[in-house]
């Protein structure tokens, strides 16, 4: 009886610091770029529809065509947060359910069996809500003119589950969503501070 307790701590052990850190490993990158994917395909699917920048950003102009203030559209910010951490999640979700797989040489731990035999399917599930953020960027797009991207960061723990442990992969996937060129003068305030995200980011994530 001793021997079979021993022999059963013995393989915990083993899966514990040799099996684990090697699947952990090999699975991360892979977990990672499906998780890109996912919330990049989610952002698409969002952004794909009408003219964004009109509806996120509000332009005003003094009598020489000039720009004196550029304001963030908080309703319009909400409900794309809103519907991005929604969609983005429900992706992940489904790919969580798909699982990836990793064949079962790996399990041993040796680095020559691995990748080789018949594959086991590891499941993996996102932890909480994805969290989002925007970022803006100005560039000189010609005399008097400047290029304006938005971008939007969306970041998300995702669960690796093993047979005798459990990891967590932090994943960060930053998107262009929606870029303008704005013809006259521009501010130093917005050019050369982070006022404009200051101002979308006030936004609760959801």
């Amino acid at each position: 009886m001793s021997i079979f307790l021993l022999f059963i701590v013995g393989i915990l052990l083993y899966l514990t610091y040799v099996v684990n850190p090697v699947i952990i490993h090999m699975s991360e990158a892979e977990i990672k770029s499906l998780a890109t994917q996912a919330i990049g395909s989610a952002v698409y699917e969002v952004v794909s529809q009408g003219d964004l920048y009109d509806n996120l950003i509000e332009i005003t102009k003094d009598t020489e065509g000039n720009v004196s203030l550029i304001q963030a559209n908080s309703i319009q910010i909400n409900l794309l947060t809103r519907t991005l951490t929604k969609t983005a999640t429900k992706n992940l979700e489904s790919v969580g359910e798909q699982g990836i797989n990793v064949p079962i040489g790996t399990f041993s731990g040796f680095p020559i069996l691995a990748g080789r035999g018949p594959s086991i399917n590891i499941k993996m599930s996102p932890i909480g809500a994805i969290s989002s953020s925007f970022k803006s960027e100005f560039t000189t797009a010609g005399i008097n003119q400047t290029n304006h991207k938005i971008y939007v960061v969306l970041s998300s723990k995702i669960n690796i589950i093993l047979p005798t442990a459990h990891q967590t992969v932090e994943t960060s996937t930053q998107v262009l969503i929606c870029e303008n060129i704005i013809i006259g003068k521009i501010p130093d305030t917005y050019l050369n501070s982070d006022s404009l995200d200051e101002m979308m980011n006030l936004i609760p994530d959801y």
